[in-house]
């Protein structure tokens, strides 16, 4: 299945890692996943399962990453 690469800039250093952390223990930060979805709308593709969080970028600003599952074939 084809993935979508997202990025959602974050508020800062310490809520991104924290926000990892939550995300690798297992749980999910729904507003996240929703914002991750509306962005693969926007950018024309229908998301077709929930957003993978990916991790981190390395740059500056910092920016949570998602992978999310997308409809490629078109009718």
């Amino acid at each position: 299945m084809p993935m979508l690469q997202i990025e959602i800039a974050a508020t800062d250093q310490i809520e991104a890692k924290r926000i990892q952390s939550v995300y690798q223990r297992g749980e999910r930060i729904v507003g996240l996943d929703d914002e991750a979805t509306e962005e693969a709308w926007r950018s024309g593709y229908t998301p077709v399962g929930r957003p993978v969080f990916v991790g981190l970028t390395n740059g500056k600003p910092i920016s949570y990453r998602f992978d999310v599952p997308v409809e490629t074939s078109v009718i």
